[in-house]
């Protein structure tokens, strides 16, 4: 008498397979973040650790908020979760703080998870530190509207300062005056 019994680990495989790239896409380049539908933090990754400065067992159980640099007002973060919860999804750009007090600008992108009843069980947060972009961007804003050598504004930077003035005035209707000085060949 022989007994023979077979099973099919396919779907085993490809749950490891899953977990597997989770894991792999978790630990990406970008912070990430994972909280529960209360907003208690349950999960860090290694980028955000570096970022931050914050361990995981330094933000387990407290909430995102434990970053917040203060430059923000309360309207723009009922405004941020008014869009989750109505999209489930909010992208743009924020100012948080480390761990060593350093106010720090980022990318960030929520994603509200829905269980199988459509409601809310976690939010799931990806950022990118963008001080370098940020940096990059005021550099290039100083040599456009600024002398390199001086760093005193430039006639660009005044037509740039100029244009809603006059448009408004012509709209308007209303007349306005600009005074030019000039010192010993210094405009």
């Amino acid at each position: 008498l022989y007994i023979c019994t077979v099973a099919d680990n396919s779907k085993n495989k490809q749950t490891q397979s899953d977990l597997r790239l989770a894991a792999t896409a978790f630990e990406a380049q970008e912070g990430m973040i994972i909280t529960d539908a209360a907003n208690q933090i349950l999960r860090v990754n290694n980028a955000f650790t570096k970022i931050t400065g914050y361990s995981q067992d330094e933000t387990v159980g407290k909430t995102p908020g434990m970053l917040k640099s203060g430059r923000h007002g309360n309207d723009f973060y009922q405004a941020m979760w008014a869009d989750i919860h109505r999209d489930h999804y909010w992208q743009g750009e924020i100012w948080n703080r480390r761990k060593n007090g350093q106010i720090f600008p980022l990318s960030l992108a929520i994603t509200a998870v829905l269980d199988e009843n459509a409601v809310v069980s976690n939010y799931v947060g990806s950022f990118a530190d963008i001080t370098l972009h940020k940096e990059a961007q005021d550099r290039i804003e100083l040599l456009a509207f600024s002398d390199p050598l001086t760093t005193l504004p430039n006639r660009r930077l005044l037509m740039d300062r100029l244009h809603p003035p006059l448009a408004s005035s012509a709209r308007s209707g209303r007349s306005g005056a600009v005074l030019l000085t000039h010192l010993d060949n210094f405009k």
